[in-house]
């Protein structure tokens, strides 16, 4: 389930008044797991080798999750209904179209909105064969999925959230910043830890505090 965006949507049109905020919510989880994933795993390789030197193959499960997380998002988002299912994605906002003010938003947004799907058949393609299903092929390694750089997902991101700021703008006169999060924000208590467990080390290793002090503490 989808967590919404709260605020003030009242002067959104009917057809999209509650949905828009669970769309907003997805995408700014999306945006929080790509700033989590950029600050652990792509601004300095001497502080990732140092959270890897101390969380060991946890971080690394962690990198892989975080990974899916965000091609299901993004699939999420860019689902078309299927025969059976009718889905909650940014295909539902087209419904808000003949209520716009602007005579170029019927024309501008069904184009957005199909650069976004295309951009994003890739990672769908991942969701469908390799996260929500084994397919045999795949698994077996006799059919190889599309490679997904990350370069992919920050602009399908940036893609997204300039979207939903078109209807933002449109009908609120106003624009959403799905991108004032900070990836130290979230990873500082982490970060932290992993700061002072290297520096106990360091005490431990100069006889500063007693070999194992940690264990026997943790167990009072």
């Amino acid at each position: 389930m989808t967590t919404a965006l709260t605020g003030d949507f009242s002067k959104y049109p009917a057809s999209i008044r509650g949905l828009f905020p669970h769309l907003a919510g997805e995408t700014l989880q999306l945006r929080e797991a790509w700033v989590v994933y950029a600050r652990l795993f792509m601004e300095k390789k001497e502080f990732t080798d140092i959270m890897a030197e101390r969380l060991g193959g946890v971080l690394g499960m962690f990198q892989n999750l975080l990974q899916d997380e965000m091609f299901l998002s993004i699939a999420r988002l860019t689902d078309k209904d299927s025969r059976g299912q009718t889905n909650l994605s940014l295909w539902r906002l087209l419904e808000a179209i003949p209520e716009a003010r602007d005579n170029s938003f019927a024309h501008n947004v069904p184009i957005a909105m199909h650069q976004i799907y295309e951009s994003a058949c890739n990672i769908r393609k991942h969701r469908h064969k390799r996260i929500g299903h084994f397919d045999l092929n795949v698994s077996l390694g006799d059919a190889i999925l599309p490679r997904v750089a990350l370069k992919e997902i920050r602009i399908l991101l940036e893609l997204i959230e300039a979207f939903l700021n078109v209807f933002s703008r449109e009908f609120d006169d106003t624009t959403i910043r799905y991108d004032f999060i900070s990836g130290h924000e979230i990873t500082s208590k982490a970060e932290s830890t992993v700061y002072k467990a290297q520096a106990y080390d360091i005490f431990e290793s100069e006889g500063k505090i007693p070999k194992l002090e940690w264990r026997r503490r943790a167990l009072k």
